[in-house]
């Protein structure tokens, strides 16, 4: 454990550079190690935050109420691999790309592929839902993982799934713990089904004169029934940004939306699908379609696609990434309402992400510092958010809820719902020490409170202090 404030500092942010100091780090080792952490903290009522790697977007590993940040950076062994059962039991400390780089060595796959895969943990996956862009054919990380390894808030540990021995029969809790953001247990151990290889892959790129026209294919191509594993939207604004990033100069020239469309499995099928996506393309307006003639070319569209957030956080004097996902027939009227809630706010709102999966990831582009613009910007998310519900959409697709979108999260549940959330949060963390002020608070939300703190002096990360 280290109380340093140096320490402390590197575990008081995540993506969206928000800030708030633990009181304390620890680096457990060992399911046992974390739960001795746990089981303290509990008797003493501090706050516990579970940490992977830091690269969520919505504020969920921050300890804004102080307390002990437990990083399971160290927790990080792949502890089975079982060709034969399809089945990889990993720590929650690994990280995302060393799942399916273990599992490749025996012709299996790890389809959940976060963007940021090389460096996102397990651990973030399961805490937040994580989707990436081959959900659209493969699902997300709840529809792979088939048990758990848990800490509860007392220290109990248990076991869910195949980890208890249960099989397939009987209850498993691990669907209320996907997606829980560290609210009500820490994870320790997960065991994640494994899928057959592809045998090949196409990679298409696709341009469009019209974000718009972008979007009516894609709802064209999802409602054809067209099996594609990846269908990937771009606006103009996230190009440039990512060409720029990738390259070092700016492009000349941008098409105004660009899709990346890959299918997987048997080549003797691609020619026909392939044909099938071109067509509809070429009847909403595509300037351009071409296929990836090499493995080189498809790195270099992919490394482009996955340059895209860290090129776009170079922009402006920030970014307010929302990860808001509606129905794939609605998409095209979604990209309509962002763009006229964007030139009504005289704000630029870029677009791009996981269109087959209806999972858009909105970024509105503002200056954090001038007041005014932040203004605009939260007028900008409530709208945005309230044109997604309209449409039957969601408010996260895969970031979660945190801190960041927590004031808007009964809009979407309704009063019977979150009180069944709130009730499902007693039972499991009475004591309210699991991440709290998480999901369900009414802590304002930082974006709009200020200006990003800096981590100061020996200030803890909230206002409500716990002696830990």
């Amino acid at each position: 454990m280290s109380a340093r404030l140096e320490d402390r500092i590197c575990y008081s942010m995540d993506a969206t550079d928000l800030r708030a100091l633990p009181d304390a780090v620890v680096w457990p080792r060992s399911t046992e190690e974390a739960a001795a952490v746990v089981r303290v903290a509990s008797r003493r009522g501090c706050p516990v935050v579970a940490r992977g790697a830091g690269t969520g977007y919505t504020g969920g590993c921050l300890p804004v109420a102080g307390g002990v940040v437990v990083s399971t950076e160290r927790m990080n062994r792949v502890v089975l691999l079982d060709p034969a059962r399809r089945l990889a039991v990993v720590e929650p400390g690994v990280v995302n790309a060393e799942v399916d780089a273990r599992a490749a060595a025996f012709g299996l796959s790890y389809p959940p592929d976060p963007a940021s895969l090389k460096v996102s943990t397990i651990g973030g996956n399961v805490a937040e839902g994580a989707g990436g862009p081959r959900t659209v054919l493969h699902g997300v990380t709840r529809d792979y993982v088939v048990g758990l390894e848990c800490v509860l808030a007392d220290g109990t540990v248990i076991t869910t799934g195949l980890l208890a021995g249960a099989g397939e029969g009987g209850w498993d809790a691990a669907p209320i713990l996907v997606g829980s953001e560290g609210t009500l247990a820490v994870v320790t151990k997960v065991a994640l089904r494994l899928v057959e290889r592809p045998a090949a892959y196409a990679t298409y790129w696709v341009e469009f004169p019209s974000l718009d026209a972008a979007a009516r294919t894609v709802a064209e191509v999802i409602a054809s029934g067209l099996s594609v594993s990846v269908l990937e939207l771009l606006d103009a604004g996230t190009l440039a940004s990512a060409l720029e990033h990738a390259s070092g100069a700016r492009p000349a020239t941008v098409p105004e939306a660009a899709l990346l469309v890959e299918l997987e499995g048997d080549p003797a099928a691609f020619a026909a699908a392939a044909r099938r996506v071109r067509d509809a393309a070429v009847r909403h307006g595509a300037s351009a379609f071409r296929e990836a003639a090499s493995q080189a070319e498809r790195d270099d569209i992919w490394k482009l696609r996955r340059s895209v957030s860290p090129a776009l956080a170079r922009l402006s004097g920030g970014k307010i990434n929302e990860d808001i996902a509606v129905p794939r027939s609605a998409i095209p009227a979604f990209v309509r309402a962002m763009r006229e809630i964007g030139e009504s706010l005289g704000l630029s709102v870029l677009a791009f992400g996981h269109a087959g999966d209806g999972n858009l990831h909105v970024n509105v582009m503002v200056e954090r510092s001038d007041p005014e613009q932040m203004a605009r910007a939260r007028a900008a998310v409530s709208r945005l958010f309230a044109a997604a519900l309209a449409l039957g959409g969601t408010l996260s697709g895969e970031h979660g809820i945190g801190i960041t979108k927590a004031e808007h999260l009964a809009s979407e549940l309704g009063p019977a719902a979150l009180g069944l959330t709130r009730a499902v949060k007693r039972a499991l963390d009475p004591g309210g020490t699991l991440n709290p002020d998480k999901i369900l608070t009414d802590r304002p939300n930082p974006w709009w409170t200020g200006p990003p703190r800096a981590a100061e002096g020996e200030r803890g990360g909230g206002t409500d202090r716990h002696t830990c």
